[in-house]
């Protein structure tokens, strides 16, 4: 199978376009990005090894889509524009806007400990707030690893249905990483907590409130936050990986699982079209009060250059101007999606590949970056300084997954003895 995968033949889905009559901010002369070098950029991919790839960039000129190779390894089935797969971290920003939204309301502060609302969880939840939740400074420790090792090496991992409370349990012994406040982290557990504490605030459950909130007012006909249901909802790509901590070997199919494991920090079922339209609603003011969307966005440093994360947003500075969306990896899929500032430009890519080889997410990053600067390329400090720092902030994401992915092999190794 992995010679099959890495020698399969680019399937030429075809780019298409559609015009737009939208106002714009970008300088004139401006060019839409060329259909024919979109599909060559997923094409690059699927050559790398990914099965296939999609991707949907709006601009003031409309919108250019393409996809490359296939949906389905087994049947063939060609991918697709609008087919739904699991978004991953793409769930954070949905998540943050609902506590935002509460923050509105009057129902919760983003200085509200952990404890608060959620007596007893944590050793230090006094410690901990909502808004540290949000933006990686609690300090809590990311829970991901044993789920994941118990999904890819148990016989019964993929069906395994985790309470949230059984996910914040697994780090709940541990001390934090750093005193809360004090430095930033990417930790999944945050995103558990925040969406325990959506269900403590409102009486309901996260799925509903996601639904009555987001889905529902913006028409997302596409978007669905499944809790244990192990299939994917909708017309989907299937999704691949291969085998924990190694970079070759046959591709598995990672379609079907419990997304529990993920829960509020990654369980989000979409697609591309939909994923556009919530980013931007969101940074149109759609969905938060002027205040809140500034709070929303303005970035803590993370430590990489380039890279700044806010309350649930990625937060890119370049020498052109801030991208801002959120990016997601999960056993099968990988996707960005990243908007400018006012939303009016956008960029989304996907594949049904993670985990991957080098070459694949090597192939990916240039894919991302060719289209992101062509986006930013109108200001006027676009161009070579701006791929620099679209570069570094990959290259930093990318970095932190790898990382990842060696302690996961690790804890592998451990299971097996």
């Amino acid at each position: 199978m992995a010679a099959g995968v890495l020698l399969l033949a680019p399937a030429q889905a075809g780019a298409t376009t559609e015009s737009s009559s939208r106002g714009s901010t970008v300088a004139a002369g401006s060019q839409r990005i060329d259909p024919g070098e979109l599909q060559r950029l997923l094409d690059q991919i699927v050559a790398a090894g990914a099965p296939g790839a999609a991707a949907r960039v709006r601009d003031e000129h409309g919108v250019t889509q393409a996809a490359s190779g296939v949906a389905d390894l087994r049947t063939g089935r060609p991918m697709r524009l609008g087919l739904t797969y699991r978004a991953g971290s793409v769930t954070k920003p949905f998540v943050a806007t609902v506590v935002l939204q509460l923050v509105a309301e009057g129902r919760l502060t983003l200085s509200d400990t952990v404890e608060r609302w959620l007596p007893g969880i944590l050793p230090y939840g006094d410690q901990v707030t909502i808004r540290q939740l949000l933006n990686h400074t609690s300090g809590v420790p990311d829970y991901v690893i044993e789920p994941l090792v118990r999904l890819y090496t148990f016989p019964h991992g993929r069906f395994r249905a985790w309470r949230p409370r059984e996910l914040v349990a697994l780090i709940a012994d541990q001390p934090p990483d750093f005193p809360p406040g004090t430095a930033w982290r990417y930790s999944n557990t945050g995103y558990v907590l925040a969406g325990m504490i959506v269900q403590a605030a409102t009486g309901r459950k996260l799925g509903k409130e996601l639904a009555r909130r987001i889905f529902r007012p913006l028409g997302l006909r596409d978007t669905f936050f499944p809790v244990n249901r192990p299939d994917i909802p909708g017309r989907n790509a299937r999704g691949y990986s291969l085998p924990l901590g190694q970079e070759e070997g046959p591709l598995l199919d990672f379609t079907v699982y419990n997304p529990s494991l993920a829960w509020a920090a990654g369980a989000l079922v979409s697609d591309l079209g939909d994923l556009a339209r919530f980013f931007r609603a969101l940074l149109r003011g759609r969905l938060l009060p002027p205040r809140l969307l500034a709070e929303m966005t303005t970035p803590v440093d993370t430590g990489q250059p380039g890279l700044g994360y806010g309350l649930g947003l990625v937060v890119i500075e370049t020498p052109a101007g801030r991208l801002i969306g959120h990016d997601g990896a999960i056993p099968g899929f990988f996707n960005i999606v990243l908007s400018t500032e006012d939303g009016r430009r956008q960029l989304g890519i996907m594949m049904n590949e993670e985990f991957a080889t080098p070459a694949v997410y090597q192939a990916f990053s240039q894919a991302l970056e060719a289209i992101a600067i062509r986006l930013l390329e109108a200001a006027p400090l676009g161009g070579a300084s701006t791929g620099l720092s679209l570069r570094a902030a990959v290259q930093a994401r990318q970095s932190a997954r790898t990382a990842l992915a060696l302690a996961r092999a690790g804890m592998a190794v451990q299971a097996s003895r």
